[in-house]
């Protein structure tokens, strides 16, 4: 199964391989109802005047669409498609991160934006992550995406994370940092979820 794709080997023990470790493309349609349901929760979050980083990926691409449309706050973004579709929130600003576009995740990363966002002071992040594991933490597929959701994380005075059921309990290559970087977690209400809560201090908004 391994060979396949299907799991991750960690020391010996098979994991299951998230869904996030797809191509952009590839991950857009993968459980596209629950990642609507979950940015509308998440959406209510975000709070007027803030500054809000918002990492790419699909699920928070879900969530700037979810926004109230008259909602007055400051978009931080290294995602194209995110400060795209804020077009119909006329109240919303759009800083965007400029550095090296890459294809496979539709974000730009490197080192301009790195430095544009350790000049920043944020109240919210929403990061991306591609795998969320109890002992592992919160993993991604790109190497080169680390450094930008761990400065994302150090700028914002709050980190959230909306995560589908089936990324719960599995792991990407490359490791973020433990989940205590995370003080909320927006997913979906079942047994993985509930045991991973059970024995981690995270806030939770369950769908």
């Amino acid at each position: 199964m391994a060979a396949e794709g299907l799991i991750k080997r960690v020391h010996g023990a098979a994991l299951p391989i998230s869904p996030g470790t797809l191509p952009f493309q590839g991950r857009y349609k993968v459980s596209a109802e629950q990642k609507v349901r979950l940015a509308r929760r998440a959406a209510q979050i975000v709070l007027r005047d803030q500054v809000v980083i918002v990492d790419g990926g699909t699920s928070n691409l879900e969530l700037v669409r979810q926004l109230p449309k008259d909602l007055r706050a400051t978009i931080v973004t290294n995602s194209p498609l995110i400060a795209t579709v804020t077009n119909e929130h006329a109240h919303l600003e759009i800083i965007f991160l400029g550095g090296v576009f890459d294809k496979r995740s539709q974000m730009t990363l490197g080192a301009r934006v790195l430095e544009q966002l350790h000049s920043m002071s944020a109240d919210l992040c929403f990061i991306g992550v591609h795998g969320i594991h109890e002992d592992l933490g919160l993993t991604t597929s790109g190497y080169d995406e680390v450094a930008i959701k761990s400065a994302m994380i150090s700028a914002a005075a709050e980190v959230v994370a909306i995560a589908t059921s089936d990324k719960i309990g599995t792991a990407a290559a490359y490791k973020i940092g433990p989940l205590s970087l995370i003080d909320i977690l927006v997913t979906e209400e079942n047994a993985k979820s509930r045991a991973l809560l059970e024995q981690n201090n995270i806030r939770t908004l369950l769908d």
